[in-house]
């Protein structure tokens, strides 16, 4: 019985201490970075380069339908001031050589295509009062 009553002892003994406080280890401590976000200024404006503009040069005009052909200049330009004021694109023209070099031509339309400016001739002749209109080809 002895032995039962130290064997009893010692196991109340071991639960007793070992029920007790345990001895705290010091606590590891851990640094935090701290990291603020990035705050963006509203009144800010990201300049945007302007984009370059895009020049398309318009050919020169070659075809020419002339509405008259004048002896004096000064006639040519009053015709051709008149055509300007009712819409035209008009310009006066003088050729150095061929047929008609001593005439002032006055035309009222000018191309750079060659098919619209024969499909455009076609449709004035049909028009009244123009069938005398013809087509002049700068070369």
């Amino acid at each position: 019985m002895t032995n039962k009553l130290t064997l009893i002892l010692m196991i109340f003994t071991v639960a007793f201490f070992s029920c007790g406080k345990k001895k705290e280890e010091p606590k590891k401590v851990v640094q935090r970075e701290v990291i603020k976000p990035v705050e963006e200024k509203k009144d800010t404006i990201i300049p945007v380069p302007e984009p370059e503009p895009i020049v398309v040069e318009k050919p020169a005009n070659k075809y020419f339908l002339i509405a008259a052909s004048f002896v004096k200049e000064a006639n040519a330009i009053s015709f051709k001031d008149k055509l300007v004021e009712e819409g035209f694109d008009s310009e006066v023209i003088v050729r150095d050589r061929g047929l008609n070099k001593d005439f002032y031509k006055v035309s009222y339309k000018g191309f750079s295509d060659r098919e619209l400016a024969y499909r455009e001739l076609r449709n004035e002749k049909k028009q009244p009062d123009h069938e005398d209109v013809w087509l002049l080809i700068k070369k």
